[in-house]
Formats: structure tokens, C-alpha cells, sequence
């Protein structure tokens, strides 16, 4: 028997059955993509509740809310992050609305407010009761729950970002013909953003990530490597320092302002910061320390000009190009794709910086340096270790953070 959902209230569902507006995306190049409009606020809908309770019959609002969920079919499940958090989630659901604007598919959002298993499969579970025939599930958070759910629900779709799926103990499972995972070299981002700010001239830099997941610390490895390979060339290894810590959490908090805040009065330039909305937490530093920031995941500089840059990998283009492979196959995956896990890097377009006027910010450091060492990860010429179960030993001097010496300083 299929399960039902265990705890509605441990889901907050944000249906947004219209079409959405955005221009398509290419893996590597940056287009200008529309936002979604600002949630409206309790007071607002309780207002358009009550002019609606007036204008229709109850029944008839019944009627038409049921024929409103039958017509789902792609809903964005989140994490405990906001779906409209600048990063991650706003991009897949970028990706979404942009496929949907062009081919008229309706879709829903979904999003779980607590980090556990049961309220991840609860809110796939939902989106599954809502009739949704082809399910996005955005991070690594739903890598156990898609493992737990793909057999019993075989009659859905499942696309999985940034992980595959996992059993009861966290060890890899089978991935089902229903389910198809997307993953990123998050490492060739991370070595692009902390070459080119060596080359820009900083000696002193910092690495916040939010929970020691493979993403994240894909991001952290390619930045050290990229910061030891720049110093190498440039001949100022000893020069260099590196501060770097995981903060255990996605969300923005006043331990990671303190933590920013000492290290930008100890001189530290520029600190990437990797992680849900946690930047915001390093951004309130930044301003008040005079200290610049990297960004994660997409383009973060219309945030604040204090991102000198912003390590991208492609997640709306990959979303679009999955979803469009789903429906050409006549709503399921193809056999290339149909449990199998596909990696986008610098090699697919889908690893990049920004370069548009302006969000380039590198005063020092040039495109065309840019370009070149992009031209060499593309080409295979630059080899980038992903052993994150080790502390790497880089040439540059780096200090290693736990979180449990950061909340006794």
C-alpha cells in the first residue's frame, strides 16, 4: 500500500500554477531572466478570500480548486531554505518557469520547514497526492527520500539535483528507471572563483560552508586548489592565508556574522561564501567590515556590489534541458537518462563566472585571464582532486575551523 503523508504540518506549499516568465538559459552564458513576484502577505489573501467567499459559491471554488490540482504535472520540491533564497532553489525554479512559459505546462512548488527525513518524503508525498506527474527535488536533503519513495511510486517521474538517491543508512541505492539525477563539478567552480582572486591581488581570503555535504565541499576543495595553483604561478605562496570553516547550517544566524565580522577586521579580503541564504550573514559583515564576498551557485551580484564574483553551475539551463528530454519522451526518461546520473562541469558550458559589465568586478584580474584558465578546465588540462573526506595540504598556509571552536570563541 502507498503511504500517505504523515504530518501536514510540516509542509508549507506554495502553489504557483502560472505559467511564469523568463528567456531561456544556455549552460555558461548569462541571460537576464525575470523574477517571481513577492509572496503576497497573509493580510492580502485573507482580503482576496473574503471578496471571493462573496462573488462564488462555495461549491463552485470547491470544484474549481480540485480541477486546478488535477492539472499539475512538474512540482519543485525545497528544503527547509526559501525557494526564493538568490541561489539554488530560485534557480530550479527559474529553470521550471522558463520550460513552462514556452510550453504552457502548469507546475507547483512545495517546500518542507523541517530538516528530517519523514518532512521530505511528506512534502513528495503531497506533491504526488496534488497529481503531479514529474517531481524536482532540489539539494542533496532529498537524496534518502527519493531512495525511500522511487520503487513505491514507480508510476512517477523523479528529477533529483545536486545528489542520487540513498537508502535508510545513507549508503548509495539503486537509482530506479523513473528517477533521473543531476549532479555538478562544483570543484571546477570553486578553483575558477579562488584562481582569479589571487590574480585580482588578495593574500587574505576565507571560506564559509553551510553542512559538510558533497556540494559544498566540492566548492571548498576546487577553491583551495585554484588559490595554491594561482599563488604557484605568481610566486606568492607565502604571502597567502586561508580561513576556512563550515558553519553546519543553511540558514543565516548571528554566529556566522561574528565569525565573518573577526575575520574581515583581521584582514581578510574576501571571504566564499557557500550555503542556502547564510550569506546574508556574511554580507551584513562585509558591509560593515568593508570586505568583499563570493558567491555560490548562481549569480549573486545584483544582491550587493560587495560580490566581487560568483562561482555558477548551470542549474536552470540543466533543469530545462531535463525537462524538455522528459516531455519529447512522452513524459518519461529517456533511456539515456532513465536512472542514470548525469555531472555538468566547465566541460557542458555549465560551470562559469559572470562576465557581463556588471557583475564583473575584478579591477586587476582580466577576462581574457579568465577565459584562459576556463578554456584549460574545459580542455582537461587542469586535473582538480575531489577527496573531501581528507583535509587537503595545499602550498598556501590554511587555517581549518570546527564548529564547535567557533562557539566556544
Amino acid at each position: 500500500m502507498k503511504r500517505q503523508i504523515k504530518g501536514f504540518f510540516v509542509i508549507a506549499a506554495c502553489v504557483l500554477l502560472s505559467s511564469g516568465c523568463g528567456g531561456q538559459s544556455i549552460p555558461g552564458e548569462e541571460t537576464d531572466i525575470t523574477q517571481v513576484s513577492e509572496p503576497v502577505t497573509e493580510e492580502e489573501q485573507n482580503t482576496a478570500q473574503e471578496e471571493r467567499t462573496e462573488e462564488e459559491d462555495p461549491e463552485e471554488i470547491k470544484d474549481s480548486q480540485e480541477d486546478t490540482v488535477k492539472e499539475v504535472q512538474i512540482a519543485l520540491v525545497t528544503d527547509v531554505s526559501s525557494v526564493m533564497d538568490n541561489g539554488f532553489n530560485q534557480a530550479a525554479l527559474q529553470g521550471i518557469q522558463t520550460y513552462a512559459d514556452g510550453a504552457g505546462v502548469p507546475y507547483s512548488c512545495y517546500s518542507t520547514d523541517v530538516d528530517t527525513l519523514d518532512a521530505y518524503e511528506d512534502t513528495i508525498l503531497m506533491a504526488i497526492q496534488d497529481k503531479a506527474e514529474l517531481i524536482i527535488c532540489a539539494g542533496s536533503h532529498f537524496e534518502q527520500a527519493v531512495g525511500s519513495l522511487q520503487n513505491e511510486y514507480a508510476d512517477v517521474s523523479f528529477l533529483l539535483l545536486d545528489g542520487v538517491p540513498r537508502d535508510s543508512y545513507g549508503n548509495l541505492d539503486t537509482v530506479a528507471s523513473n528517477v533521473h539525477c543531476i549532479t555538478y563539478r562544483e570543484e571546477e567552480a570553486g578553483y575558477l572563483v579562488g584562481y582569479m582572486s589571487v590574480l585580482e591581488g588578495h593574500r587574505k581570503l576565507g571560506f564559509i560552508g553551510g553542512e559538510e555535504l558533497s556540494s559544498v565541499q566540492k566548492y571548498g576543495v576546487g577553491y583551495l586548489q585554484g588559490i595554491d595553483d594561482a599563488a604557484e604561478v605568481l610566486e606568492v605562496g607565502d604571502e597567502i592565508e586561508v580561513e576556512y570553516w563550515y558553519a553546519d547550517t543553511f540558514s543565516p544566524n548571528r554566529q556566522i556574522e561574528e565569525v565573518a565580522a573577526e575575520w574581515y577586521q583581521d584582514g581578510v579580503e574576501v571571504i566564499f561564501v557557500c550555503g542556502g541564504s547564510l550569506y546574508q550573514s556574511v554580507l551584513a559583515s562585509a558591509e560593515t567590515g568593508d570586505g568583499m564576498m563570493i558567491g555560490a551557485d548562481v549569480d549573486q551580484s545584483d544582491i550587493s556590489d560587495r560580490f566581487l564574483t560568483s562561482a555558477m553551475k548551470g542549474i536552470d539551463s540543466s533543469v530545462i534541458v531535463a525537462i524538455d528530454e522528459y516531455f519529447a519522451n512522452g513524459k518519461k526518461w529517456p533511456a539515456e537518462l532513465a536512472g542514470n546520473t548525469v555531472s555538468y562541469g566547465a566541460k557542458e558550458k555549465c560551470i562559469s563566472l559572470p562576465v557581463q559589465d556588471k557583475a564583473w568586478r575584478f579591477k586587476t584580474a582580466t577576462t581574457s585571464d579568465y577565459l584562459k584558465v576556463l578554456a584549460r578546465l574545459r580542455a582537461g588540462d587542469i586535473q582538480i582532486s575531489v577527496d573531501t573526506a581528507t583535509e587537503l595540504e595545499p602550498a598556501v598556509t590554511v587555517i581549518y575551523h570546527n564548529q564547535q571552536e567557533e562557539k566556544d570563541s
